[in-house]
């Protein structure tokens, strides 16, 4: 067990059971009778100890106590939303899983219970039985484990109750493993036959009850095996859910809502999937390979999250010779192109085409610098890693002195997909390169530079595809001035008049510079004619949004090679004010810098 804590630290996960303080201090002391819980507020979480006491009545044998309550200022809306959040995504409170997979929610069943007759017998719901309340709801879930060489699946039902007074509404969610003893419990699951949440909602009227104190109390209690007696880690575990239910459900009051949102390209299922099983196959053997300066717990399962999900991008977006299985999926029979292939502009560290190569995926990299592990790659491998400067082809007239077959002017196989995962420079050259090959593409930003290879901040006012604002500083002019500049001359007048470096309320307003080299992007693509998706992608970096081009307006598509060639040569004349042969000559200037400078290990 302690191996085992101590690996969850080195990755940077906490479980539930780990780093949870059961300090005095936090709990208060006593049972308080539920009358009391309409007068004291409950915005804050201020948890009090009820295992000395009687177990809440709703609860129907001896062998149930109630560990903890608090009280709460949300419904009972509130509480079913927060309640059902946690249930489909158990991730929230224990680092060890990726999801919960719902075979059975007999709100999508026939009154006649149709669909519960076709479900296996291992996921049959276990039927339970709170006398004087309704049961409304069962769902049956499965827990899907981070490493299932290490932890198992795990089956669990979720019933939901509700009982109704004229004072008080109360609603229970009783969680029922699918285990008969404490042994067969996996470690990611408090070891407790049954665990119930309870929320209690005074209904009084609002000159009895006002409105600006609380009216609820939510509650957890553990239905424990005989063998296993309250310990302090059991303890601790109900103390991270309860206040993580008390806390998203004053997030729900408060009006709190979701600013980033997954999965929207690739579901989060055939993602975690896919990446489970490409954690399995390469993570060890390339982390203990490692060769690099760099952490390889960062690079490795960072790229190995990247390949997952290009492969399940493909494979919607693709056909191929030797169709993969479906794992129970229905057979898409829809007609799409076969794989063109793919390119890794930027390549870095090679681990990426690496993957993809093996995985069956024909392609290439190249990177301005060698990196040192190319090296432990199979030959077939290091074949397809190469050390090119791209020189776009709009600029190929310009300068010399490169040795022979170093250069690349950016034209590739018609079609190929292009890959773009932190090449900085390149960065805004994607969509471009994509445009001119008539290729699909995927941009990973990190650093910020112009079509130039200068570095910049795109500055706030960066347009959204369908608007005509300027992007760049220098386009953006208020008396001679450009908006990024007028912003660090505030910010640097109000630092020497208050003494202060605190954010003014401008400058929190303001969009991160990786926000706007985003939108940039995405811009720059819409203006080629790209339908551009965004996706935050599930990888431990927080750069971490990624632009995909995979569909194009047709009114704006076209096969003549030097129409796309010209197009390319006015956008980026026109978005840095000067002529592409002096854009040329700045961008095969910082080329030939960047070449002589050592590899780094991304």
């Amino acid at each position: 067990m302690l191996e085992r804590e101590a690996s969850s630290q080195a990755t940077g996960h906490i479980s539930v059971h780990e780093n949870t303080s059961m300090s005095n201090d936090k709990l208060a002391s006593g049972s308080p009778g539920h009358e009391e819980y309409g007068a004291a507020r409950g915005t804050k979480f201020t948890p009090r100890d009820r295992t000395d006491g009687p177990a809440e009545d709703s609860l129907p044998d001896e062998l149930w106590v109630t560990i903890l309550d608090s009280p709460c200022t949300f419904g009972p809306d509130a509480f079913s939303e927060v309640i059902l959040n946690l249930i489909k995504n158990p991730n929230i409170t224990a680092s060890h899983l990726f999801r919960a997979d719902i075979f059975y929610d007999s709100e999508n069943d026939q009154p006649d219970r149709t669909l519960l007759k076709h479900i296996k017998a291992e996921y049959q719901p276990i039927l339970a039985d709170l006398p004087g309340f309704e049961q409304s709801r069962t769902i049956v879930r499965q827990f899907v484990p981070r490493n299932p060489q290490l932890d198992s699946p795990l089956v669990q039902t979720c019933h939901f109750y509700n009982q109704w007074s004229e004072t008080e509404e109360r609603n229970v969610v009783l969680y029922v493993p699918h285990v008969q003893r404490a042994e067969e419990m996996p470690y990611y699951h408090p070891e407790v036959s049954q665990l119930a949440f309870e929320h209690r909602w005074k209904v009084s009227p609002p000159e009895l009850c006002p409105s600006e104190h609380n009216h609820g109390l939510i509650s957890i209690s553990y239905r424990l095996f005989p063998s296993t007696p309250l310990n302090t880690k059991l303890s601790r575990t109900a103390l991270r859910l309860l206040e993580t239910a008390h806390k998203h459900g004053q997030g729900c009051v408060a009006g709190y809502e979701k600013h980033v949102h997954l999965d929207q390209v690739v579901p989060q299922k055939r993602y975690q999937d896919t990446y489970s099983r490409l954690k399995t196959k390469y993570g060890r053997q390339l982390a203990e390979q490692w060769v690099e300066v760099t952490d390889p717990g960062k690079h490795v399962f960072e790229d190995i999250g990247i390949a997952a999900f290009l492969v399940e991008l493909w494979r919607e977006s693709y056909s191929f010779e030797l169709e993969d299985e479906t794992n129970g999926e229905a057979k898409d029979t829809r007609i799409k192109p076969t794989f063109p292939g793919f390119v890794d502009i930027g390549c870095g560290n090679g681990v990426l085409v690496h993957i993809l190569l093996s995985e069956g995926y024909q392609g290439w990299g190249f990177d301005a610098r060698e990196r040192k592990t190319w090296s432990i790659f199979p030959e077939h491998v290091q074949h397809c890693l190469q050390r090119r400067l791209l020189i776009p082809d709009i600029f190929d007239s310009q300068g010399q002195g490169q040795e022979e077959g170093v250069r690349h002017d950016g034209i590739f196989d018609p079609g190929t997909f292009i890959i773009s995962n932190h090449a900085d420079e390149l960065t805004a050259w994607t969509p471009l390169l994509a445009y001119m090959n008539h290729s699909s593409f995927i941009a990973i930003p990190c650093c910020s530079h112009d079509l130039s290879g200068a570095r910049f901040r795109a500055p706030s006012s960066t347009r959204s595809p369908k608007d005509g604002n300027a992007r760049l500083p220098q386009q953006v002019q208020h008396n001679g001035e450009s908006q990024g500049e007028q912003q660090n001359q505030l910010a640097s007048k109000h630092a020497a008049e208050s003494g202060s470096l605190k954010r003014t309320e401008v400058q929190r307003k303001m969009p991160s510079a990786y926000a706007s080299l985003c939108a940039y992007v995405t811009s720059l693509s819409a203006d080629l004619g790209f339908e551009p998706e965004r996706e935050v992608l599930r990888i431990p970096s927080t750069r971490n949004q990624c632009i995909i081009g995979r569909h194009r307006q047709e009114q704006t598509d076209t096969c003549d090679a030097e129409a796309r060639k010209q197009k390319v040569i006015e956008l980026v004349q026109h978005e840095l004010k000067s002529s592409v042969t002096d854009v040329g000559e700045e961008w095969i200037a910082r080329a030939e810098k960047l070449a002589k400078k050592p590899g780094s290990g991304h």
